[in-house]
């Protein structure tokens, strides 16, 4: 079957000549002997164990680890799958939106959304060197890998920093106002104050993009306010 495997791929690369089955046979070699051509190899005609390694689908190469000239080692090449995925870095003490199966926004380097999907939470925290959830330096994080479905969404792009947003409460029908124009009452609570002047008392709810959600009796849509230099 180790054959088979082999000759199922070689024929793949395009380097025929030979029946694909468990004999490795005198046209193998040749076939063998055009591939090594093309890789600089010594035409021996002959596949040592540990000489090819095989994925299970297509993959992405990564970038070497060795520099030319250097002895090989460990992870000498690694490869990824061609599917793009985004990783986060999520804060361990503020990970609760990180569920598998989670809707999520990812946003490109040049600002374009795209729709993603929590595919995963790694299980380890990882505190930065010299930090901590003591205060003494940046919280600890976990990783979380989000699948993006349309990858033709993605465009050429191969790697980059992008946003990932998530909504963790939404309200729909609400008024709000910018957060600068929130006063704070003698009486306690919060305010708005009118274009003639007067000031009103509301209901602060959810903020979010620079806005807040007001709510009260004196309250109404189109009202202008004032916001306070």
């Amino acid at each position: 079957m180790d054959v088979r495997q082999f000759e199922t791929n070689l024929a793949a690369l395009g380097y025929t000549g030979f029946t694909v089955d468990n004999d490795f046979t005198a046209r193998t070699a040749d076939a063998v002997k055009r591939w090594q051509t093309s890789l600089g190899l010594a035409q021996t005609g002959t596949v040592g164990v540990g000489d090819v390694i095989y994925s299970g689908g297509t993959a992405r190469i990564g970038q070497p680890g060795n520099r030319l000239g250097s002895a090989v080692g460990e992870n000498t090449l690694t490869y990824t799958s061609t599917t793009r995925k985004v990783v986060v870095n999520a804060s361990a003490s503020d990970a609760a939106w990180a569920v598998r199966g989670s809707r999520v926004t990812v946003k490109l380097p040049d600002g374009t959304p795209v729709k993603g999907t929590v595919e995963s939470i790694g299980r380890q925290a990882t505190a930065p060197e010299g930090g901590g959830e003591d205060g003494s330096g940046q919280p600890a994080t976990l990783p979380v890998t989000v699948t993006i479905a349309d990858q033709k969404a993605v465009g050429e792009l191969e790697s980059g920093p992008v946003t990932v947003e998530y909504v963790g409460r939404e309200v729909k029908d609400v008024l709000t106002v910018p957060v600068s124009a929130l006063v704070a009452l003698t009486e306690g609570g919060h305010g708005l104050e009118t274009a003639e002047g007067r000031f009103v008392a509301v209901k602060t709810g959810l903020f979010a993009d620079g806005n807040v959600e007001v709510s009260g009796p004196a309250v109404r849509e189109g009202m202008k306010v004032r916001i306070p230099e």
